[in-house]
């Protein structure tokens, strides 16, 4: 039973941070290709010359992909895996990031501490800006949020004592 549990967990973890790189991608996008050869995308011709650049923001805020592309709802990813070519936050193909499992991984442990011990709230009202950070971007103030203790789970008690201990 303990098992079951600590997979949906998981599975709603990474949803949640699934969703979370869909709404706001680190990688705003994709390494640029320069079209060297007649190609067809999405219905439209492209002869050589141009410089084409999958965004990964009008991506993932397509109505036509994700309805209600501006709601942050996980449950998008929890009886699916997220789209090869629908979701990008990494870039794709050949020139995905390369710590793009380590960062997820990394996203996966870090949710599950603070969530485990705080709650969680924006320090602020309203929406934050973001900043470019080289070619990635992150939040313009650094997202302050505040975190509030949880009360502590107290632990299950058993009907038979854990240990007896005679003084022979």
């Amino acid at each position: 039973m303990r098992r079951v549990a600590s997979r949906t967990k998981t599975i709603k973890s990474a949803a949640t941070i699934q969703e979370t790189l869909r709404r706001r991608p680190v990688l705003p996008n994709a390494e640029p290709r320069l079209v060297k050869k007649p190609v067809e995308i999405g219905g439209w011709e492209y002869q050589p010359g141009p410089c084409l650049i999958a965004n990964a923001y009008l991506l993932h805020h397509d109505p036509d992909i994700y309805p209600d592309p501006y709601a942050f709802k996980p449950e998008r990813f929890l009886d699916t895996q997220p789209g090869t070519f629908t979701w990008i936050p990494f870039g794709g193909g050949r020139r995905r990031c390369i710590g793009a499992s380590f960062a997820t991984l990394e996203m996966k442990i870090v949710l599950r501490a603070a969530l485990s011990a705080y709650s969680v709230e924006p320090a602020a009202e309203g929406a934050e800006l973001t900043r470019r950070r080289s070619i990635t971007l992150s939040p313009k103030l650094g997202a302050p949020t505040v975190l509030r203790e949880r009360d502590p789970v107290p632990a299950p008690q058993s009907a038979e004592p854990a240990a007896v201990v005679s003084a022979s």
